[in-house]
């Protein structure tokens, strides 16, 4: 399934929540009200903040909401690898807020919430503290921890990981940020692209044809 076309980002979110909403419809009652709260909470997390300014974007005010990044995570799950399992849909949802919260968030109040599998999934998901000023040898080896331990996470963990980086690599080609696609690419056939060699095939060649598309895009403009 390819991206969605771009949509004015007044209505982009809303139109991902209602797919959401309807990916999840025949699950049980408990799993939609549970995921109704991941969602909730990522909401709240994300309120305000907003994604990388993309090339048809003029004014950085205008560009889209954080929360269509974990949603579409989240639809990856749901719609493309048709996979129906509410953990790995609610880390989908969450994957971004200890992160993102500003220490509002933990891990112990997502395992209070929403139970240990899904704290530990979102802890192994959420990339360890580093300090503003950190040197790029320290960068690189938090980096490395965090890797490893998506390296050695259960096969669910590694599908959120994928689908992750999946959409931002999609996301990337169409942003002015030139380091951070750099970034995308380096990370994305060093690491991301042989996981997910081990992982899942439809993964692997939609993250191929995303790299390449991205490759495209930084070598002609």
């Amino acid at each position: 399934m390819s991206p969605t076309s771009p949509q004015p980002t007044d209505k982009l979110a809303g139109t991902l929540r209602h797919r959401l909403l309807l990916a999840i419809e025949t699950l049980r009652v408990v799993d939609k009200v549970m995921l109704g709260k991941a969602l909730s909470l990522a909401e709240q997390v994300h309120s305000g903040q907003t994604r990388r300014p993309a090339r048809n974007v003029s004014n950085p005010k205008h560009a889209s909401p954080f929360i269509v990044h974990p949603m579409r995570v989240a639809l990856i799950i749901l719609e493309e690898l048709e996979l129906k399992e509410p953990l790995a849909v609610a880390a989908a949802l969450l994957h971004d807020t200890v992160e993102m919260s500003a220490g509002k968030v933990t891990i112990g109040s997502i395992e209070e919430a929403f139970g240990r599998p899904i704290a530990m999934m979102v802890s192994i998901l959420s990339m360890p503290p580093l300090a503003a000023n950190a040197s790029k040898q320290e960068r690189d080896r938090i980096l490395k921890i965090y890797q490893d331990r998506i390296f050695n996470a259960s096969v669910e963990t590694k599908l959120v990981k994928l689908a992750d980086r999946l959409d931002n690599t999609r996301e990337a080609a169409e942003l002015l940020d030139k380091s951070f696609q750099q970034k995308m690419l380096d990370e994305g056939k060093s690491f991301y692209l042989p996981l997910a060699e081990t992982t899942d095939a439809y993964l692997m060649e939609e993250l191929s044809l995303a790299l390449e598309a991205l490759e495209k895009r930084i070598k002609f403009g």
